[in-house]
């Protein structure tokens, strides 16, 4: 019998894993029944590939750490290992940590009452920390550090974002003799949209279409706009525009329930790219909630061939079971299923907008948008209300990249501390991979819920750049494009 030509071969943790030519390594095992990708960094809870926490697909990947691995593809021979684990990921003695009384790892372990203040005790508590929580091992050393050159790039018009949206923005601007840059996150426009069955119109060829690259960071009210490859062996890009539109859309925030971390929770941006693009059902038993899209999501899922045991409103959702992913949930009755996709409340990520309006010496806040950035699409539409029904579970995950619970915000919440910059300083709330996007949304619907108030009287914490991860060959490859200010 030969070997399908199609199908390659890599390594996960040690062993083989086949693979589809075209597969991420996340679609690749997620077919092959492996869920967990990643633990979080203080008790070493699973987490996979949901499209809300970044940390859940960081693996270490050819000797580099911290690669994405919904943005990596699969490659023959790719040695592909899990993170955040101690002795191996088989054995991982650190997942005992869940065994940990709750208010032992309140503000992370460096932050505890028993940790060390000064001395050798301080310096050897700090190294077994940083064990504990994945950090201590660098690149390997076999990998020589080089910066990638990069490239500078005045445009009349960048337009960030390629659904449906921006593609119409930058057919629109091109038809007017426009320069018009389009970044993408993916390797083609549209994504969504058309894994949803939409139809999409075809971008204009005259558009400088910069695919597989993530937008970071915005400087100078919008003057500058600075983007890097997934593939870190490409240079990063410094956009000079006259004007630019964000067209980024919404995504869809996870419950704010019990086990709203489990692998098997996902977004339906991620769910229907499983199904779509790489022909893998999130799960043998769907359940698919929502704020009104969630019927049109579960018929997309079923006809792509998906289970859909249940779809229904995402107020109604109490609690997500499960130990090591999803196996059932609580929505008025117990509905067993293996996987939970949500379908809103859908929200805006701020953090372009922000970096680009924010003012402020300790707290910047964000203030109008500059005359030369505008926004379209579902990106101008506004944000959703979380529906948080009375005081969710004190084991409810806010920020499961850095371990933060409702908890340990109730904590502080009910000491009096209201400050959203404070609670995020005290706890590392959105300081991980996520950059704040979609925990501090969370943290911000808890502390209303706890207190009384409207979610819009609270200050956002600062959204700084890089919203997303820069290697630092690509960031030196810059430093003779950007002047510093003066």
């Amino acid at each position: 019998m030969t070997k399908d030509k199609t199908e390659i071969t890599f390594l996960w943790n040690g062993s083989p894993m086949r693979a589809k030519q075209g597969d991420s390594v996340a679609a690749a095992l997620w077919r092959a029944g492996v869920t967990t990708f990643a633990r979080s960094r203080k008790v070493h809870r699973p987490l996979g590939l949901s499209g809300s926490y970044p940390t859940g697909v960081l693996a270490r990947v050819n000797g580099r750490p911290n690669v994405r691995l919904d943005q990596t593809p699969a490659e023959p021979g790719m040695v592909v290992e899990m993170q955040n684990t101690w002795p191996s990921a088989r054995f991982d003695v650190l997942k005992l940590a869940q065994l940990l009384p709750a208010h032992l790892v309140y503000g992370g372990f460096e932050h505890g009452a028993l940790m060390p203040k000064s001395g050798l005790a301080y310096r050897l508590a700090e190294r077994a920390m940083a064990n504990l929580a994945g950090v201590a091992r660098p690149a390997d050393i076999a990998i020589t550090p080089s910066a990638i050159p990069g490239e500078r790039l005045p445009v009349d018009c960048l337009v960030v974002g390629g659904g449906p949206a921006g593609i119409a923005e930058a057919n629109r601007r091109a038809a007017l003799g426009e320069a018009v840059a389009l970044v993408t996150r993916g390797e083609r426009p549209a994504r969504f949209a058309q894994a949803a069955g939409a139809f999409v119109e075809a971008l204009d060829p005259r558009v400088a279409h910069y695919s597989g690259m993530e937008l970071f960071g915005v400087y100078r009210e919008g003057a500058l706009m600075v983007a890097a490859p997934h593939d870190n062996r490409r240079g990063a890009i410094v956009f000079e525009p006259r004007e630019a539109v964000l067209a980024t859309g919404r995504r869809s925030i996870p419950p704010l329930v019990k086990g709203n971390q489990l692998p098997g929770v996902m977004d339906a941006h991620s769910a229907l790219q499983l199904a779509a693009v790489y022909n893998v059902m999130p799960g043998r038993r769907v359940a698919v909630v929502g704020t009104g899209a969630e019927a049109d999501i579960a018929d997309r899922l079923q006809a792509l061939g998906a289970n859909v045991v249940h779809r229904g409103a995402v107020d109604e959702l109490r609690e997500i079971k499960g130990r090591a992913r999803v196996a059932a949930i609580l929505a008025g009755t117990e509905i067993v299923c293996d996987a939970l996709v949500h379908a809103g409340p859908w929200r805006i990520d701020p953090s372009l907008g922000f970096q680009a309006s924010g003012e402020g010496l300790f707290q910047m806040q964000a203030h109008p948008l500059p005359a030369t950035l505008s926004v379209v699409g579902a990106a101008a539409s506004g944000d959703e209300p979380i529906p948080v029904r009375g005081h969710p579970h004190a084991d409810t995950l806010v920020c499961p990249c850095m371990d933060v619970t409702a908890g340990e915000l109730y904590c502080h919440i009910d000491e009096g501390e209201t400050d959203p910059e404070v609670l995020k300083r005290l706890t590392s709330c959105g300081m991980g991979t996520c950059q704040g996007f979609p925990c501090w949304e969370h943290m911000l619907a808890l502390l209303a819920a706890r207190t009384g108030a409207h979610p819009d009287l609270f200050a956002r914490p600062t959204h700084r750049p890089p919203r997303r991860s820069i290697t630092v060959a690509q960031a030196a490859g810059l430093a003779g494009i950007v002047e510093p200010d003066r």
